[in-house]
C-alpha cells in the first residue's frame, strides 16, 4: 500500500472481515471496476499496536 500512496483508482471498494482474533485477521477486499472485479484475500498479523499484511491472494473476474 505504501507504494500506491496517492494513486486514485476508478472503482468501488468493499471490505469484509472474514475472521478475526486478537493477533490475526483475514479480510476480503473487493475492487469493482467497470469491466472486471479484483478480489484480494488478505492475511494480517498484529505486531505490537500495528497490523502488518503477511499474505495477499488475488483473483480477477
Amino acid at each position: 500500500m505504501k507504494k500506491q500512496k496517492n494513486i486514485h483508482l476508478n472503482c468501488t471498494v468493499s471490505t469484509d472481515v472474514v475472521e478475526q482474533s486478537t493477533d490475526y485477521m483475514v479480510s476480503r477486499v473487493t475492487l469493482k471496476f467497470e469491466n472486471f472485479t479484483k478480489t484480494d484475500l488478505v492475511n494480517l498479523v498484529r505486531e505490537g499496536k500495528d497490523w502488518r499484511v503477511s499474505k495477499s491472494i488475488n483473483s480477477y473476474k
